[in-house]
């Protein structure tokens, strides 16, 4: 009888993403994205950009030097809505120049055929956060 493979969790998934962006290990984000994601980020307004496609939301994040601080980001809470969709609050704490941001988002991760195909997000502190890491 063949070993059978059990489906990734979008908790799971979620988890690898965290670990991955801490690390700032792109290439394992992109292996954890589909190509045709869809993402809402939140924005300085907070409001959400969309972003359309694994490329897209890989170039928004490597447009943020994230390497210049020294960064911890905590899944607090995670949950299984239903199959497939999974919601987090993650808190994120970084030091860069002199500054220091405390803020938490949620996430709403949409996963199928072990693949990330939808983020949406929302975080406390939206300004606060797009000021810090544009300073």
């Amino acid at each position: 009888m063949p070993d059978v493979v059990s489906p990734v969790s979008a908790e799971a998934l979620f988890v690898d993403f965290v670990e991955a962006f801490k690390a700032l290990d792109y290439d394992r984000l992109a292996g954890l994205l589909d190509a045709d994601l869809v993402s809402l980020v939140t924005n300085a307004e907070g409001g959400a950009s969309e972003l359309v496609g694994r490329a897209a939301y890989l170039d928004a994040i490597r447009s943020v030097d994230y390497a210049s601080a020294r960064l911890d980001i905590r899944i607090t809470q995670i949950l299984t809505v239903k199959p497939g969709q999974a919601l987090a609050m993650v808190e994120i704490r970084a030091e860069r120049k002199g500054r220091d941001l405390h803020n938490f988002a949620a996430f709403l991760v949409d996963a199928d055929n072990g693949m990330i195909k939808g983020l949406r997000m929302v975080e406390a502190l939206p300004a606060y956060s797009d000021a810090f890491w544009k300073t």
